[in-house]
């Protein structure tokens, strides 16, 4: 099992991947063979601002890598979608 951390935005991403359920070693090579499953945690408060948290995020992929490569991706676009900052021009 594989597992990669990071802290985004005040946040930790982590991302475990995992033989997919019913994934059969050796066969179809065009099967989802890897669960990569990411969750995020507030680990800074900012101002005391808790923010509510998306459920667990998960990917399919034929590769460790990639699954959790699609895994972060979706955890940074959610942790963007969450920002409630706006950058003055």
């Amino acid at each position: 099992m594989s597992q990669n951390n990071a802290i985004y935005k005040g946040f930790r991403v982590s991302a475990r991947v995992c033989p997919a359920p019913g994934s059969v070693p050796g066969g179809d090579s065009v099967q989802s063979r890897f669960l990569a499953t990411a969750t995020i945690t507030q680990v800074s408060t900012g101002m005391g601002s808790r923010r509510r948290l998306p459920p667990v995020i998960q990917h399919f992929a034929s590769a460790p890598h990639a699954a959790i490569a699609l895994a972060l991706s979706s955890a940074r676009d959610a942790i963007d979608c969450m920002s409630t900052f706006v950058k003055a021009r």
